[in-house]
């Protein structure tokens, strides 16, 4: 694939874990690109520019707001811009599934309808990549196709729906768009690291900890993960790629994904190396159906530590998924890449291994602000 000559980027979340890599990773494949990232402060730009080295040198910040109209950029900053943008990429939202509707809504659905409102202004060429969510497929099971698709079953959560909601946006604009649909990202598929706890994360902490003695799902369902890395190079080459204009592409394990049984198999055996694990003598945690998980989790609300509520009460948006089983279709990333997602069970053993050395701080530290 060719990039554009000469691009030059407005990058939104570039403070984030995919708009970070993704601004890193853009960068490095086009040496002649320049980009403009969005920021809230003067302090988180000087700290965007420290965490580029070198590259920074060709990145400058502007402050705006994605809450805001045009993404609150000042009118002369809007003047300067237009007809210079050649993309627009849009990774900033809000992650947090916990949010009632209105308020994911502000973030995920109005903010991208601002972030479309100032490609408008922009003028051509911009082309708009809009880094949405795989999960827009909210309670569909089964094969999941890369077009248009989603919210017939309904969601599981306010930030599937908003992130669809914000896809129909993108879509009614126009024709110069991408859409790129990550599933659950869980590490650095290199080192293990974990940068950002998510769902997840937490399920697999409870576990190492013994505090839930079940799972809801099937251990023979399909459980789709990506790294992050992987993840942050296939939206810089798709963003600079000329033939993926108008198209929507899944950044997903696809039929390669694992299913749940062989990660706890794997999980179980890389804990098992633990003597903290070890000296507790944690069980795997039975598989069972959704509504006996409910009835668990109710009552550990009604009879719990207030530190394991909290816990589930953060997971209790997103364990329906679980219970959900899907295959998302890859074929057209894997055309345009040339390639397939890492796999999952070679990148499993590092991140849990680096789970492990840093005696889960990453995911404490997350359950305790839960």
């Amino acid at each position: 694939m060719t990039p554009r000559h000469s691009p030059t980027l407005l990058v939104t979340g570039a403070t984030g874990l995919v708009g970070g890599g993704a601004l890193r990773d853009l960068l490095t494949l086009a040496p002649d690109a320049r980009a403009l990232a969005l920021v809230r402060t003067r302090e988180g730009g000087a700290l965007l520019g420290e965490s580029l080295g070198p590259l920074g040198r060709r990145v400058s910040a502007v402050l705006g707001v994605v809450r805001l109209p045009g993404l609150g950029l000042e009118l002369s900053v809007r003047s300067e811009l237009r007809g210079q943008i050649t993309h627009l990429l849009h990774c900033a939202g809000d992650i947090c599934f916990a949010r009632p509707l209105e308020q994911a809504r502000a973030v995920n659905t109005a903010g991208t309808g601002h972030a479309l409102e100032l490609a408008d202004d922009l003028g051509a060429p911009c082309e708009f990549v809009h880094v949405s969510t795989a999960y827009v497929a909210g309670r569909a099971v089964g094969r999941v196709e890369e077009e248009p698709s989603g919210g017939a079953q309904g969601f599981v959560n306010a930030y599937e729906q908003s992130k669809h909601e914000a896809e129909a946006l993108v879509r009614d604009w126009g024709s110069r768009f991408v859409i790129l649909r990550p599933s659950s990202i869980v590490c650095d598929s290199r080192t293990g690291a974990v940068a950002q706890v998510n769902a997840v994360h937490r399920a697999l902490f409870l576990y190492f900890s013994g505090l839930v003695p079940m799972l809801p799902g099937d251990e023979g369902a399909p459980l789709d993960l990506v790294p992050v890395d992987w993840v942050t190079r296939a939206v810089a080459r798709l963003t600079l790629d000329p033939a993926s204009s108008g198209r929507t592409f899944h950044l997903c394990a696809g039929a390669a994904a694992p299913t749940l049984g062989a990660l706890f198999d794997v999980t179980e055996e890389v804990l098992r190396g633990d003597p903290e694990f070890l000296r507790r003598g944690v069980s795997r945690p039975d598989v069972v159906d959704l509504g006996t998980y409910r009835l668990f989790e109710q009552s550990v609300y009604e009879l719990g530590d207030p530190k394991l509520v909290r816990i589930l009460r953060g997971l209790s948006t997103f364990v329906e998924q679980l219970t959900l089983p899907k295959t998302f279709e890859t074929r057209g990333a894997e055309g345009a890449l040339g390639e397939q997602a890492p796999r999952v069970l070679e990148y499993w053993p590092r991140m849990l291994s680096h789970l492990l050395s840093t005696h889960w701080a990453v995911a404490r530290e997350s359950q305790e602000a839960a």
